[in-house]
């Protein structure tokens, strides 16, 4: 029993995020060795395991809904040479839950070449599944040097948009920040409902391109709100910005914008914690632009700290 068990083990391999890079597939150490005219030649049977890696994520500072909510990405860097007479790929499983999957094959190219391939997501790991090697039955002869390699499995904030997430959060505080700084018990109500009135068209504007549910739920309420003060201060203040009635729905609006403020502003210092934490951590690796787009909404929000 024993033996068998052990046997059925071998047959996948798990691979976590701190071994990479990990040698998938090498037809030198997984098919048979044949001496010919021209050379050794690699031929079937080829010893292929399934072969799971895990991805490598930094969840530090990810347990506020903003950061949860979002959208991630996870990028496969490989390369796949491999030189035969008929082509050989190897058929993967990418997923990350329920909510995103690809499924598809990688071939071998004659020339050595990076190669990458991305998954959008929401917050979780994501596991890639090396299922089965194809094109190594029948005839076939590989040349030396037919190696599958991934050089990096790896999840991150989806650059574009957590960007438009913090360009959204930064525009909705300097919108309290513009009322707050209006509803004083001295403002003119007049000013004070034409303030209100600009606001409200950027807030609707606004509402349209929001993706992230909380921070909807959040600006519709303001809006909400905005609408109702506005209502009651062209009621109340008939009689002058001085009126008792007047000066107590100023004090009602500016009550609501300064808790707003602080609700905003410590999701604003959450996203920063956590944006900071994932720029840090993926310096020097090979993102291309992402890093560049994950830094400018890093800097928006830094100015709003």
């Amino acid at each position: 029993m024993k033996i068998i068990l052990l046997a059925i083990a071998s047959l996948t391999t798990s691979v976590h995020a701190s071994d990479f890079p990990v040698d998938v597939f090498d037809a030198s150490t997984q098919c048979t060795s044949r001496m010919t005219g021209t050379g050794e030649r690699f031929v079937p049977p080829c010893h292929f395991p399934e072969v799971s890696l895990d991805s490598d994520q930094n969840t530090n500072y990810s347990n506020s809904s903003i950061v949860r909510s979002g959208l991630f990405k996870t990028v496969l860097d490989y390369s796949f040479t491999c030189e035969s007479i008929r082509p050989l790929s190897v058929r993967y499983n990418l997923t990350a839950g329920v909510d995103a999957s690809s499924s598809n094959r990688v071939s071998g190219s004659r020339s050595y070449e990076n190669s990458n391939i991305e998954l959008t997501h929401g917050f979780t790991n994501s596991i890639l599944n090396f299922a089965s090697l194809e094109g190594n039955t029948g005839f076939q002869a590989i040349k030396p040097g037919c190696k599958l390699t991934v050089q990096q499995l790896l999840t991150y904030p989806e650059p574009r948009y957590f960007n438009q997430l913090t360009t959204h959060l930064v525009s909705y505080n300097n919108q309290l920040k513009l009322l707050i700084n209006i509803a004083t018990p001295s403002s003119n109500h007049i000013n004070l409902i034409s303030t209100i009135d600009n606001t409200l068209s950027t807030l609707e504007f606004l509402q349209f391109d929001i993706e992230d549910e909380f921070l909807l739920d959040t600006v519709q309420v303001t809006i909400a709100d905005l609408i109702e003060s506005k209502s009651h201060l062209t009621n109340n203040c008939s009689a002058g910005s001085s009126s008792t009635l007047c000066s107590a729905e100023i004090s009602n609006l500016r009550n609501f914008i300064s808790n707003s403020l602080v609700f905003n502003e410590g999701r604003i210092s959450q996203l920063y914690n956590f944006l900071n934490e994932q720029v840090s951590w993926l310096s020097g690796k090979p993102l291309g632009r992402d890093q560049f787009i994950l830094s400018n909404g890093l800097n928006k929000l830094s100015s709003q700290l």
